[in-house]
């Protein structure tokens, strides 16, 4: 088989897919994918090719130095064809533009999209919500990223979601569309382990047994950071073996009238005053150390406020975490409070704090929500299951019948 993936970030939602389908000698499988994404990571039986959205004889201050992302893989797919490369199907992820012309270079190779996210007014829990100005302002901003997606939704011969909380919040016109199936988890990879020790060269907290756990990958408002740092003093006061490890990026800052800049970070500690030898914060971690602290967590806070349940949520839950969670659609499709996570209200950092003391000072009755948590994953989004799915899509989709019904 012939086939071409499509992803701004390599190998993004495809690493399992282009993976699995890369080891078959008789397939050949390219990979268009950004510049600035992921440079030395490769995938055995896959080539890369890279576009960049930097126009040739432009210098990158210029502002019309930007070529559009879609523009950018027509070039390549528009190159390829005439080396007379045709795929059997071509796999792209919709939200970015990156797809936005595949069906015009190839409209006779069948073209399956991933989608994420649709934007809506009634779930505006994304960038969206921090712009300032009427509501008029809002609802053009969210159609405008809308129109990659609705054009891919169109053009797309079928379309895969990873959860149905996703799917149902795309138009209903196009859901007989969409499958939905995971990405899927390594849960060999992210497994409970019984030394449940966290150290690294610069952080050693192998003999502490109260670790309560908080990763994300930027430190911003819209993943509960605020309400998690106002919990953890009570918690702290509450339980004086306990240690929290924090960990992700201080990228978002803000801005006053005379342009100095403040990270969202400071900004949270001008109002809530912690103990530096018992909060510890980690900007980013290598993906052993990330499972050696899921691994050692006693309580893992999750706390985004999602568009979609993050990987790093199901990755807790397949290490057998004490997942902390909020009380949201997305999260209860994955977590059934008491049952195989903890479920509490995001807006409260007092019930926050509650609810990890509670966590922490019943160790035994936790034991049961822990092993259900990786029974969850093992049972529904483990890559055994997911991945069958997804290549029985794909190999539909490429041996369609000359009506075009894919599944019947």
């Amino acid at each position: 088989m012939n086939i071409l993936f499509i992803h701004p970030d390599f190998p993004g939602q495809f690493g399992f897919l282009a993976e699995s389908l890369g080891k078959d000698k008789d397939n050949k499988i390219l990979f268009l994918t950004s510049a600035t994404a992921n440079k030395n990571r490769q995938i055995p039986g896959v080539q890369k090719i890279v576009f960049s959205e930097q126009l040739p004889g432009r210098e990158k201050n210029d502002p019309h130095s930007k070529n559009p992302p879609g523009l950018a893989v027509a070039n390549i797919l528009a190159g390829l064809k005439k080396q007379a490369y045709t795929p059997d199907l071509i796999v792209g992820h919709s939200g970015t533009g990156t797809s936005f012309y595949v069906k015009d270079i190839y409209p006779n190779t069948p073209f399956l999209g991933f989608f994420n996210w649709f934007h809506s007014l009634e779930n505006p829990h994304d960038d969206s919500t921090a712009i300032s100005g009427p509501d008029l302002n809002i609802r053009m901003n969210l159609r405008n990223k809308n129109l990659s997606i609705l054009s891919d939704l169109w053009a797309c011969d079928h379309g895969i979601c990873p959860t149905g909380w996703q799917k149902r919040q795309f138009p209903k016109e196009f859901h007989q569309k969409l499958s939905v199936v995971h990405n899927g988890v390594n849960t060999r990879a992210f497994q409970p382990s019984t030394d449940q020790t966290f150290k690294t060269d610069v952080l050693d907290l192998s003999h502490i047994k109260q670790l309560i756990t908080y990763t994300t990958a930027v430190l911003a408002p819209y993943k509960g950071f605020q309400q998690f740092i106002a919990s953890l003093p009570a918690v702290l006061e509450q339980q004086p073996d306990a240690h929290a490890v924090i960990v992700g990026a201080d990228r978002v800052s803000f801005g006053d009238a005379s342009g100095n800049k403040t990270s969202y970070k400071s900004l949270i500690f001008e109002k809530v005053k912690l103990d530096p030898h018992r909060v510890h914060f980690i900007d980013g971690l290598a993906h052993e150390a990330y499972k050696m602290l899921l691994q050692s967590s006693r309580v893992h806070v999750y706390l985004d406020s999602p568009l979609m349940v993050s990987p790093s949520l199901l990755e807790a839950m397949s290490c057998e975490c004490l997942v902390l969670a909020p009380d949201m659609l997305p999260v209860k499709e994955v977590i059934t409070d008491g049952v195989n996570g903890i479920i509490t209200d995001f807006s409260s950092p007092d019930k926050i704090s509650e609810k990890i003391s509670a966590c922490l000072d019943y160790p035994s009755f936790m034991t049961a929500v822990k092993q259900k948590a990786r029974q969850t994953i093992v049972k529904t989004y483990a890559i055994e299951k997911t991945l069958p799915r997804q290549l029985d899509i794909i190999k539909k989709m490429i041996h369609q019948d000359k009506q075009g019904n894919l599944f019947g």
